[in-house]
């Protein structure tokens, strides 16, 4: 599997709430890389360029481990202090025999970059983001130029921009990283440091990482908009799904619902948008059903489709022709509930752009696979069919599976009392609000099931065997708050920030 700065992160969250802290993971880093300049080497001189993050401390880590080897070890940093305090740490450690050099120009860089032997490169990790500003760049530009054999700490700085350093080879951590290649990075070595298996197998507090950061510039809708189209037999579950999804961050949920079913639903709260449809079914042979579709879908930024919807012919006409004019709008789609066994008919409407929820038996009504028992091969199995139906699917259960046919996740937050009827609809509903937030469906069918889990986890300690599925929807800002989802990012905040504004629609 290639990893992502992002997949880094909540790989880290991940292990230390399994027991594995941030620090051992460094030393375990570190000690790879001293372990790699020690075996393509004699103990001489080695420089170790050292930048102001976690990369940094992993250099730090092997400057100190290499010294103690016999090595004759030089730290070149622009950092005049080290502001995180692990690799501030680390700093502290270095014995008295490691030169530390502190370059502040490109001047001083020249004088630096002298020493003979090899160069371990440090500086910046897989969260850079270019350009590279002095004197990073003209360390760079002269550790280039010379004939230094050149080890990168888990990627080459700066890698896939036109700076980046020429690494001989590179000692990666867990796995490969984005965009690594042997012309880039030289010799791959992954080295194993100690992050337990079931940080990648399994969600966990690592994935509220990939909750968008609000921008604070955010304008109403801009934090996402959801179409939940359902209603007609069963009233409540689009409005559970909505309530979720606002609980989830959304800014807007519009339901769709039959004329007959509006005036129930549009009672449930005032803080759902309840549009009535013509007819006593979801019916998109009308033609003003139709146009009120096109209209309300190019205001969204997710369609959920399915919540008490039911499976009258017209209805399911109604949903597969939903999903399609989504697909061609661009709108991801999260379908649950009589959106599965309707899809399970129509499959050719599925894509990447889809997010389905099915539970056991609607996962035999969709793939004609019963799951087995064991939760190995029911992941397996799931990512089977999610493959073979080019889609992405969150199937429901003890513990979940979430696939989009090439990666998998196992979520095992929850609670037995949330088989109680309505959690689907709050778990579709959160996920329907992710999406429209950014995220793609099977991430948000990640962090989905880990959140609405948790929350159940608080509404069964408070509510105990009387849970209701609205009780899962008031505990949800709390697992928000509690995680650090929804952040205020402000201008000079990153990427998150970008991808949230890039995805968002205003409300018009």
């Amino acid at each position: 599997m290639v990893l992502s700065a992002r997949d880094v992160a909540v790989l880290d969250a991940n292990a230390e709430a399994l027991g594995v802290p941030v620090e051992t993971l460094m030393e375990n880093a570190g000690r790879a890389v001293a372990d790699r300049v020690q075996a393509s080497t004699a103990p001489g001189d080695v420089t170790l360029l050292v930048g102001p993050g976690n990369n940094g401390g992993d250099g730090l880590v092997a400057a100190r481990l290499l010294a103690d080897r016999g090595f004759r070890v030089r730290v070149v940093t622009p950092v005049t202090s080290w502001r995180a305090p692990l690799v501030a740490g680390q700093a502290s450690q270095l014995p008295a025999s490691v030169e530390v050099v502190r370059v502040r120009d490109e001047a001083s860089v020249r004088g630096a970059l002298t020493t003979r032997g090899p160069v371990v490169d440090a500086l910046f990790g897989v969260g850079f983001h270019g350009p590279m500003r002095p004197p990073y760049d003209a360390i760079v530009a002269q550790v280039n130029a010379s004939r230094a054999r050149v080890v990168s700490v888990d990627v080459p700085s700066g890698l896939g921009t036109p700076q980046a350093i020429n690494a001989a080879e590179t000692v990666t951590f867990h796995d490969v990283k984005e965009g690594m290649t042997l012309e880039n990075s030289g010799r791959i070595t992954v080295a194993d440091i100690g992050i337990p298996a079931r940080a990648a197998t399994h969600t966990g507090p690592g994935e509220a990482l990939l909750y968008p950061a609000t921008p604070s510039s955010q304008h109403k809708g801009q934090g996402g908009v959801v179409l939940v189209l359902g209603g007609g037999p069963y009233t409540g579950a689009p409005a559970v799904a909505g309530l979720a999804a606002l609980r989830a961050g959304a800014d807007l949920a519009i339901l769709l619902v039959p004329r007959r079913a509006w005036p129930v639903v549009a009672s449930y709260s005032p803080n759902l948008v309840v549009r009535p449809l013509q007819g006593d079914d979801l019916d998109f042979d009308d033609p003003s059903n139709r146009v009120a579709l096109n209209l309300w879908l190019k205001k969204a930024d997710a369609l959920l489709v399915g919540p008490g919807a039911g499976l009258q012919d017209v209805a399911k006409r109604a949903m597969v022709n939903a999903v399609g004019l989504a697909t061609e709008e661009r709108v991801p789609v999260v379908a649950d509930a009589d959106a599965i066994t309707t899809l399970a008919e129509t499959p050719k409407v599925l894509s990447q752009n889809v997010l389905l929820t099915p539970h056991s038996r609607e996962f035999l009504t969709l793939t004609g696979a019963r799951l087995p028992d064991d939760e190995t091969a029911r992941a397996e199995t799931a990512r089977l069919a999610a493959a073979r139906l080019g889609t992405n699917l969150l199937v429901k259960g003890p513990v979940d599976v979430i696939t989009d046919g090439a990666r998998v996740r196992r979520n095992a937050t929850g609670h037995p009392a949330m088989t109680v009827g309505g959690t689907g609809d709050v778990l579709s509903g959160v996920c329907a609000a992710l999406v429209a937030k950014g995220l793609g469906p099977f991430d948000a069918a990640r962090l989905g099931a880990w959140l609405v889990g948790k929350a159940g986890e608080v509404a069964a300690a408070r509510n105990g065997p009387g849970l209701l599925a609205t009780d899962v929807v008031d505990a949800l800002p709390g697992v928000l708050v509690a995680h650090g989802c929804g952040r205020v990012a402000d201008a000079r905040d990153g990427t998150q920030a970008d991808a949230a504004r890039a995805r968002a629609r205003m409300f018009k």
